[in-house]
């Protein structure tokens, strides 16, 4: 019993032996499973190896053997010497019944012996069995705990693996910001002295511009009081002369009438003298009808004279206007760095613009923007009255891209795309329906003379639902791209 219990721990810890060798082998990725090469016997029951099982076959008491006396009976080995003893057929017979006392005491002895064996095998086998099943369980329990351990120590070693990279990408972060950091520091320091000299040249050339501005007005002002003179004296001029014609058709009335008063008095003198006077007369007529004719002309060559100048003259305050809004313009920039490409134009007494419009084709230009900080340099002109073939009948515009201060650092050729808003000012703002259109702007350099593209915009549009109010116009862009 001790000896069979010995054999079973010795092969269980070389099943646990071999499964710590071979790991992959013998645990599978769900369950342990031990294996053991035992095998029970058919006839007694007891568990024996594979190799002394076929052994244990020739010598198990307990196989069935046909009696060797032909009696048709199949006894276990271990009885045989009974049955041979109690076989009808045995020729040893009578020798049976002599020792058949001795021998029934020494079965009777053997069989109480068997039984208690038996029952101390059959004992020793469940406690084995039992044994079996715990360190199966305790094997498995271990096996899983192994592979828990495993799994843990791989998801230590990854952890690590992950921790050291976590590490290392924090340095390179850390040092890849702290290089950030300093570069943008230096970017920093390097804006603020290009804005400062740009403002330093801003400045300078606002003072050129004031200046020129000033000359300017003094120039307008020369010029004006000039042309209000020479306004003054063509105005005498045209007066003198109106009086002087006038004097002159008095006296060519006054010289007919005596003319005519002669030719009835002398009705008598001869033909010649009346034809030579007549001939005299017409002679003068049409040197006076000359002479209002010629006048005629040079009044009418004053008048347009003066109406050029009059142009001119609104043409030079609305360039000086234009220059003005544009100072101003360049002090906003100057002073507002950043700019999002969106612009709300409100153009004041529309009536009054266009008209001037329709008299002097005056060009009404909008306060410079940008569409992004730093970016291209815009402007939106409008022709109120048109232009060209839409003259008279449409609202004319286009967006400029106009020469700025970042020209050489901005991408070209420059394409846009904006969109123009003429805003509803409806009191209700959910019944309020924009006018939309969608524009263009290329460029192709800096330096290139921008060819415009217009769009229309109909008189009768503008004037209709509240787009027109308070004599005032909401004009919005908005640079899409």
């Amino acid at each position: 019993m001790e000896r069979s219990r010995r054999a079973l721990w010795n092969k269980a810890i070389l099943a646990d032996q071999n499964s710590n060798t071979n790991p992959s082998e013998n645990q599978p990725k769900s369950t342990t499973i031990v294996k053991y090469e035992k095998s029970s016997c058919l006839f007694c029951n007891e568990w024996f190896d594979a190799q002394t099982f076929t052994e244990h076959l020739i010598h198990c008491g307990q196989v069935l053997e046909e009696c060797p006396n032909s009696c048709q009976a199949f006894i276990p080995r271990i009885r045989m010497r009974s049955h041979l003893k109690e076989c009808p057929r045995s020729k040893q017979q009578h020798h049976a019944q002599r020792m058949s006392v001795s021998m029934d005491r020494l079965d009777q002895h053997a069989d109480h012996r068997l039984q208690v064996l038996e029952q101390d095998v059959n004992t020793i086998r469940s406690v084995l069995n039992e044994e079996i099943r715990q360190r199966l369980h305790l094997i498995t329990d271990v096996g899983n705990i192994r592979k828990q351990n495993q799994v843990v120590e791989e998801w230590t070693r990854d952890t690590d693996d992950h921790l050291g990279g976590l590490r290392r990408q924090l340095e390179e972060e850390g040092a890849q910001r702290a290089f950030v950091a300093e570069q943008n520091q230096i970017d920093f320091q390097y804006c603020c002295n290009i804005t400062q000299s740009l403002k330093d040249q801003v400045e300078l050339k606002m003072d050129d511009i004031q200046k020129h501005i000033n000359q300017l007005s003094i120039d307008i002002s020369f010029h004006q009081n000039q042309l209000n003179d020479n306004i003054l004296k063509l105005e005498e001029l045209i007066f003198e002369n109106e009086r002087l014609n006038r004097d002159k058709f008095f006296q060519i009335e006054e010289f007919l009438q005596q003319i005519n008063e002669d030719i009835k008095t002398k009705l008598g003198t001869t033909n010649e003298y009346a034809t030579s006077k007549q001939a005299t007369l017409d002679y003068e007529v049409k040197n006076v009808k000359n002479i209002v004719c010629e006048t005629e002309e040079r009044c009418d060559k004053i008048e347009t004279t003066i109406q050029d100048l009059d142009r001119a003259l609104h043409q030079t305050l609305q360039n000086l206007s234009d220059i003005e809004n544009q100072l101003a313009m360049q002090q906003r920039i100057s002073s507002v760095q950043n700019t999002r490409g969106h612009l709300i134009w409100r153009i004041k007494d529309y009536s009054k613009k266009l008209d001037e419009a329709k008299q002097y084709d005056t060009i009404l230009h909008s306060s410079m923007f940008s569409n992004k900080a730093y970016g291209y340099a815009l402007r939106l002109d409008i022709y109120l009255n048109g232009k060209g073939t839409w003259k008279g009948r449409n609202l004319i515009a286009c967006l400029n891209v106009l020469t700025g201060e970042y020209d050489p650092l901005l991408a070209w050729p420059c394409r846009l795309q904006a969109e123009i808003i003429i805003r509803d000012q409806s009191e209700n703002p959910l019944e309020s329906q924009d006018y939309v259109k969608t524009i263009f702007v290329r460029k192709k350099s800096d330096d290139f003379i921008q060819s415009n593209q217009y769009f229309h915009i109909p008189h009768k549009v503008i004037t209709s639902r509240n787009y027109l109010r308070n004599d005032s116009l909401y004009i919005e862009v908005r640079v899409l791209k």
